[in-house]
């Protein structure tokens, strides 16, 4: 089990006890360490660029969103998230473009003032103001350096909040322009603040704590809330209606400001992330952590579930009016009501299973394989993606090509899938098992071996269509297999496991590397030098054909899920937290490229200069727009005896079954213009 990883202030990432890189679950839990706070064409969003590389799937991109806001002409928007992510829109969210800042923190929390102005808050006490409309940002310089949750502003947009960590507040009477720290007299982390007019304000945060002040901010009344649980959200009417939202499906109301609280049932015991009301309105929505929206028109009293189909995270909504408002999550997800929350329609695009494996024929021709039996082609350098159909509906882990047409999948209950056009479709191999397959590679057109769960090797002389299960020696999982030729070949996997054959599989003998961290991805450049990377950041080579291995210097203790060696010198690897790291002299040294997202890869494709894929969770398909490395690229050398095997050139293809309905979300559609 690889060990937990923290993006700053926000996210923390968590790895199942199932041992396989396949199988990890990202939680999120809200608060600093265990934080969760929370049929367009791709041309409906300006490309976005961040740290060199190209967001492909999904659009506008693909990490996480932590808040959205609109003018009052709901036309001019914004939402922000991770990795310094901003993104504005002019239309309502039907158009998205990223906006570059020098911010590279989570930005949690975005307020539009009116059409020009608007400020964001994020972590390491980052504030960001804009007076074109989010187009250009500056740095609003304060003392304080806790991270900054949440933001908002009364109708005056003048008068301002800031909640955070520890307990920090700071407010602002100049439309963001200076902030000033008040003492709220609590140390818990407040993680939502809301603001009714110029005097009254609430925050609220952990250990179930809600502050309300109604003289703008001088002094704070402390009550306690959910038990003690989190409070996510607060919301105030003009009324004197509040309501306290929090985990464990907590709903409290009050109806004289605040003074004294009824607890609300609604029947459910999901963590409550996000509440919004529509403007003077009793209409409002919550979110839970089980993807639910939950709608009242009485301003609390009943709550109604709606179910979203797929179910998403959504970690904040904003209302512009009773009918319109919309909403933002995990995986870059942007959603739109027309209706005061009975339905929701995306206004993203592409698939957000998560994508285990990605591979090229040739610079434009791809494949990519994913959670849930998802296959994915392109014909354009992955400019667009097109949905296969599997027949199956269980992970699929790992895909491998001998040609431009012959190709397979392997994926979870002993899943083997072939194709011999290009993956336009796919038929089942028959294999007899039924534990998870992490990793496939064929040899030739018909010899090939699939390795996974405990240990597990099969063998095929008949180009997939049937399997035979050969004994490895070892019961640990296995996380990657390659072969040299027909007879060598080497395979990686848990707690430092390397095994060996030189008889075609018929035997395998264990390698003493003295490592104990997860192995996942090994590759090489010939038969003998080749790179095995893993948990913890670890990096193995070998100059002996996989019988001895070398402990490398590495840069990161990030683990390491994907390797490519693309020519005598050069190898590039890809990990959690969005890491990458390269070697231009044959692993003397490594290092890490800046960051563009916090996000897991798992498989990375190097064809040269600009042609670099990356993929990994959250459907995330990134490709370079600059060379990633100055060395060439020439695939790794082969036996003669497997280079004179005829080989078919790839094609564009199409499927041979058009998914009409992929299960996703429906897309939104601008509404009609009157006449």
């Amino acid at each position: 089990m690889a060990r937990p990883n923290f993006e700053v202030g926000f996210f923390y990432f968590l790895k199942s006890s199932r041992p396989s890189k396949f199988t990890t679950i990202l939680r999120a839990a809200f608060l600093l360490g265990c934080l969760a706070l929370f049929a367009f064409a791709s041309n409906a969003f300006s490309q976005a660029v961040s740290g060199g590389w190209l967001w492909q799937n999904p659009l506008p991109q693909g990490n996480p969103l932590y808040s959205i806001h609109f003018a009052k002409d709901k036309l001019r928007g914004l939402a922000v998230g991770s990795d310094g992510t901003i993104l504005r829109t002019t239309d309502g969210g039907f158009r998205w473009e990223k906006v570059e800042t020098s911010a590279k923190v989570a930005l949690s929390a975005v307020f539009v003032l009116d059409k020009e102005n608007a400020v964001a808050v994020g972590a390491r006490g980052t504030i960001l103001r804009s007076t074109d409309g989010g187009k250009k940002w500056q740095n609003v310089v304060t003392d304080v350096r806790e991270h900054f949750y949440s933001l908002a502003f009364a109708p005056d947009a003048r008068t301002g909040y800031i909640s955070g960590s520890n307990g920090s507040l700071l407010k602002t009477i100049d439309g963001g322009e200076t902030w000033t720290a008040l003492k709220s007299g609590v140390s818990s982390h407040l993680l939502k603040v809301s603001v009714l007019d110029e005097r009254i304000a609430a925050a609220s945060g952990t250990a179930g704590v809600v502050l309300i002040t109604e003289d703008g901010g001088a002094t704070w009344t402390q009550t306690a809330h959910c038990d003690g649980a989190i409070v996510s959200g607060t919301v105030l009417l003009k009324n004197g209606t509040f309501l306290a939202a929090g985990y464990g499906g907590c709903v409290e109301r009050s109806t004289n400001f605040g003074k004294t609280w009824g607890r609300i049932d609604i029947f459910t015991k999901a963590d409550l992330l996000a509440a919004s009301f529509a403007p003077d309105s009793p209409q409002g929505v919550i979110t839970d952590a089980n993807g639910t929206i939950w709608l009242t028109g009485d301003a609390g009293i009943t709550w109604v579930p709606f179910a979203v189909r797929t179910n998403p995270r959504i970690v904040d909504a904003y209302f512009g009016d009773t009918f319109t408002g919309w909403a933002v999550g995990d995986n870059g997800l942007i959603l739109r009501t027309d209706d005061s929350g009975y339905s929701w329609q995306r206004l993203s695009e592409g698939g957000r299973e998560d994508v285990n494996d990605i591979a090229f024929q040739t610079d434009d021709i791809g494949i990519a394989v994913g959670s849930n039996g998802r296959i994915w082609l392109t014909n354009d350098g992955g400019r667009a993606w097109l949905s296969a159909y599997s027949e199956t509906s269980v992970n699929l882990n790992s895909v491998a090509f001998y040609d431009g047409q012959r190709g397979w999948a392997a994926g979870d209950d002993g899943t083997i899938l072939r194709t011999i056009n290009g993956g336009a479709s796919w038929g089942k191999g028959e294999t007899h098992v039924k534990q998870d397959l992490t990793s496939i590679y064929f040899i030739t057109e018909r010899t090939g071996f699939a390795v996974g769960e405990n240990g597990i090797i099969l063998r095929t002389d008949s180009a997939g269509a049937y399997w035979e299960q050969q004994e490895s020696g070892t019961r640990l999982w296995l996380e990657d297999v390659k072969f040299f030729d027909e007879k060598r070949g080497v395979a990686v996997g848990d707690r430092g496991v390397i095994v060996t054959t030189v008889d075609g599989g018929l035997s395998w003998q264990k390698v003493k590397t003295n490592v104990r961290e997860n192995l996942y991805s090994v590759s090489f450049y010939g038969d003998k030098t080749g790179f095995a990377v893993g948990e913890n950041g670890i990096i193995l080579r070998t100059d002996d054909g996989g019988q001895t291995w070398k402990d490398q210097e590495s840069p990161t203790s990030n683990s390491l899920f994907a390797v490519t060696y693309f020519n005598e010198k050069n190898a590039v690897a890809v990990g959690e937290l969005g890491t990458v790291v390269m070697t231009e002299n044959a692993g003397a040294n490594w290092s890490a490229t800046a960051s563009f997202t916090g996000k897991l890869l798992q498989a990375i494709v190097y064809r040269g200069g600009t042609n670099v894929w990356a993929a990994g969770r959250g459907g995330m398909i990134v490709k370079r727009v600059e060379p990633l490395a100055a060395g060439s690229y020439s695939p790794a050398k082969l036996p003669p005896t497997l280079r004179t095997r005829p080989r078919l050139d790839a094609k564009p293809r199409k499927p041979v079954i058009t998914l009409t309905d992929d299960g996703d979300i429906p897309a939104a559609l601008p509404p009609k213009k009157d006449q």
